[in-house]
């Protein structure tokens, strides 16, 4: 089953996000990209020590980036997740630490979410005409429904931690997509520092973690896109240091029947494609698998849940919402500071 890919959508043609680089005086920069995971890769990196050299950057980018995508992507009939999800209920599976980690940190996002994050959702992606598939040529109705939702269910992932072992007590479809762009960010920020490398700035697919600033006064800068479908446009200008962001968004992956609009993002506990004004959610945090998980949840939350959960939560979030005058924005407390610093 192919994996769907989530719309994230925080850059704006990546060299208008990075300002600075080419500003005279400025630091120098290194860049490294590439494809990786369905989508491409851009690595920023000041200050190389010079114990390392721009090749040992670049095999080590891309180890981990493979690293994680080998355990697990979708798409790749080997990985730890695609073996997984080919096991009966009730099979214990063995799994990396990698593929631990991200699984235990999703479930204790769908916790907090109140369900709103589940990696179990993939039957009713597939349903709702967001998989391989395709757009369906009717709406689902109650008994497929019912077949699909019988499949959901992230409570029904067990995880022993001792052995690294995973098993599920029914017949689950785990989908990482809307994670393990974030997780292989972070890999490669932790890379760069084991290699001493603090000033950096790592993107996959939209999914951005930043390290030291570029220079004393020179702020890593990226962007909230204006959610318009047809259009590229900076809404916002964020500075981001020693921080991750990611945004998603519902203005480009969407299809309409009868005079309906459908999103692909789905709210794992009704069964159907949200139905609110949130166009895109972007979060903050240090860690970017956090961003990346948190971002689809606010998504699927909305802006008055989405809101709370922030808040309960200390999650800097900001929404745009859809309103007759185009868009108004909303932000949680945590993400006032980088309003403050905005361009």
């Amino acid at each position: 089953m192919k994996k769907l890919q989530p719309v994230m959508i925080s850059l704006v043609w990546f060299s208008l996000l990075i300002t600075g680089c080419s500003r005279s005086g400025g630091p120098d920069v290194l860049e490294f990209s590439g494809p990786t995971m369905g989508t491409w890769y851009t690595v920023k990196v000041v200050d190389l020590p010079k114990t390392t050299t721009p090749e040992a950057v670049a095999q080590v980018i891309e180890e981990q980036l493979n690293n994680v995508n080998g355990k697990m992507s979708t798409y790749q009939p080997e990985s730890e997740l695609s073996r997984f999800n080919q096991t009966a209920p009730g099979e214990l599976f063995t799994v990396s630490s990698d593929t631990f980690e991200v699984l235990t940190k999703s479930l204790e996002i769908w916790r907090l979410s109140q369900g709103a994050f589940d990696i179990t959702i993939g039957p009713l992606v597939n349903l709702w005409g967001f998989g391989p598939d395709g757009r369906p040529e009717k709406i689902p109705g109650k008994k497929e429904m019912k077949a699909a939702w019988g499949r959901v269910g992230a409570d029904r992932l067990s995880l022993h931690i001792d052995d690294l072992q995973i098993v599920k007590q029914k017949d689950l479809y785990l989908d990482l997509s809307a994670i393990a762009k974030g997780y292989a960010v972070d890999r490669v920020a932790q890379a760069l520092e084991n290699m001493g490398i603090r000033r950096y700035l790592v993107e996959v697919g939209g999914e951005i973690r930043a390290g030291n600033s570029k220079a004393h006064d020179l702020s890593w800068q990226v962007a909230v896109e204006e959610p318009i479908s047809n259009l590229r446009q900076i809404h916002k200008v964020i500075k981001l240091d020693n921080a991750a962001m990611a945004t998603s968004g519902d203005y480009r992956n969407y299809y309409e029947y009868q005079g309906r609009r459908y999103s692909h993002t789905i709210d794992p506990r009704n069964g159907r494609p949200v139905d609110h004004k949130v166009a895109s959610a972007s979060v903050i945090m240090p860690l970017c698998a956090d961003a990346d998980a948190w971002a689809t949840a606010m998504m699927v939350l909305g802006p008055e849940q989405g809101m709370e959960v922030a808040e309960a939560n200390h999650i800097a979030v900001y929404m745009l919402l859809k309103s007759e005058q185009g868009f108004e924005s909303i932000h949680s407390t945590a993400f006032e500071r980088y309003l403050q610093e905005a361009r």
